[in-house]
C-alpha cells in the first residue's frame, strides 16, 4: 500500500500544477480532477489501516495516541518549514515582503491541521504576483477531514464489537451514499459541490467497512478487474461522487496485493512528506518563475525532486520518532536493531 500511496501523492502534485502554473484546466477523468481522486484514494486506504488499527489497538488511549502522533509531528515541521524558510525565501526571489508576524499567525492557525475557520491558508505579501497567491497550505484541508474520520472509526469501534462495528459504520455509510446519489442526479436542491469533504469521508468509511468485511470479500484477480470496472462505468455517468467509493476502496487494496513493488516504502514511507510539502514547494517555483517556460509535466517533476529528500528528511527524522513513542520499549529497540 506505501506505493500506492505514494504514487496518489505524486498524482496531487501533478494535478496541482496546473492551477498553481497557471496553465487551465486539468485533466479531469469522470469529471473529477486527478488531486480528488487522488484524495479519494488515500482515504479509502487511510480508512482500511484506520479500522485495524483501532481493531488492533489494546486501548482507547493507545488508539488515539498513535493517531495523532502519525499526523502531528510532520504537520508541526512541515508548516514551521513553510513560514519560516520558504515562504521568506520566495518573497526575497520574487521581491515581495515578508512580516513575522503574519508568519507565525501562519504556523500556529495550521497546526490544527487545516481546521476550517483556524487555519490560515497563507502568509499576506509572500506571494503576490504567482496565479494563487492566497495559499501556502492547500492540502492541509483534508488533513482536518482526516482526523475526524480518526475519532469516527475509533469511537464507534472502541465503543462496538466488531459485528456490532459493522453495522454502526455501514448505516452512515449508505446514507451518506444515497444523498449523494440524489444531487448528483439532479433530484436535490444543489447540484454535488467540488471538493465536498463528504466524499473523502464516504471512501474513509468504505476503506474501513473493507477492512471489517474483508473475510467476504474474495482476493482475487476477478475481483481486482470487477472493482476496477465498477469505478470507470459510475465516473463515466456522471456518478463519482456517490457511486466509487466502496469499489475504489477495494480496487486499491487488491491492487497492494498484486502489484510488484512490495518493498517500497517498507522501510521509510515517505508519502505523507510529499503530500504536505508539494503545494509549499511548488509555490516556491511559480515564485521562480519557472511555470511560464515550462510545461505542467516539467513543473510537477521538478517539484517531485525538490520535494522528494524533504519528504525523506521528514520521514526518518520526524515521523519515524514521533510514531515510536508510542510503541513499547522492547520494539523500539528492535525497530533501532533493524535499522
Amino acid at each position: 500500500m506505501n506505493a500506492i500511496r505514494l504514487l496518489l501523492a505524486a498524482t496531487v502534485i501533478l494535478s496541482h500544477s496546473w492551477w498553481l502554473g497557471g496553465y487551465g484546466p486539468e485533466p479531469s477523468p469522470g469529471g473529477v480532477k486527478l488531486g480528488s481522486w487522488a484524495v479519494l484514494g488515500f482515504f479509502g486506504i487511510s480508512g482500511y489501516l484506520i479500522a485495524r488499527s483501532r481493531v488492533r489497538a489494546a486501548t482507547s488511549f493507545s488508539y488515539f495516541k498513535a493517531r495523532l502522533l502519525r499526523i502531528f509531528p510532520g504537520l508541526a515541521v512541515c508548516v514551521a518549514v513553510v513560514a519560516f524558510v520558504i515562504a521568506p525565501l520566495a518573497a526575497v526571489m520574487a521581491g515581495n515582503r515578508y512580516f513575522m508576524p503574519d508568519a507565525v499567525s501562519f504556523f500556529a492557525t495550521n497546526l490544527s491541521a487545516g481546521t476550517p475557520g483556524i487555519a490560515l491558508a497563507g502568509i499576506p505579501g509572500t506571494l503576490d504576483g504567482v496565479h494563487d497567491p492566497g495559499s501556502w497550505n492547500g492540502p492541509l484541508w483534508t488533513l482536518f477531514w482526516e482526523l475526524v474520520c480518526y475519532g469516527i472509526v475509533g469511537l464507534v469501534l472502541g465503543v462496538l464489537r466488531p459485528n456490532l462495528g459493522r453495522v454502526a459504520l455501514l448505516v452512515p455509510f449508505l446514507a451518506g451514499s444515497v444523498y449523494v446519489f440524489v444531487l448528483d442526479a439532479g433530484w436535490g436542491p444543489v447540484s454535488t459541490p467540488p471538493d465536498w469533504p463528504l466524499i473523502p469521508v464516504l471512501t474513509f468509511l468504505a476503506g474501513s467497512l473493507v477492512y471489517l468485511f474483508q473475510d467476504t470479500i474474495p482476493a482475487n484477480r476477478s475481483m481486482l478487474f470487477l472493482t476496477g470496472a465498477l469505478v470507470v462505468l459510475p465516473a463515466s455517468l456522471g456518478f463519482t461522487a456517490s457511486l466509487v467509493h466502496l469499489p475504489l476502496s477495494i480496487f486499491l487494496i487488491m491492487a497492494s496485493l498484486h502489484l510488484p513493488f512490495p518493498n517500497v516504502g517498507s522501510r521509510f514511507d515517505v508519502s505523507f512528506g510529499v503530500y504536505i510539502y508539494g503545494w509549499p514547494v511548488q509555490q516556491l517555483l511559480a515564485s521562480m518563475g519557472l511555470p511560464p517556460v515550462v510545461p505542467p509535466l516539467v513543473f510537477a517533476g521538478a517539484t517531485l525532486l525538490l520535494v522528494a529528500p524533504l519528504a525523506w528528511l521528514s520521514c526518518r527524522y520526524v515521523e519515524q520518532p514521533g510514531q515510536r513513542w508510542h510503541r513499547p520499549r522492547v520494539t523500539q529497540r528492535r525497530m533501532e536493531k533493524l535499522a
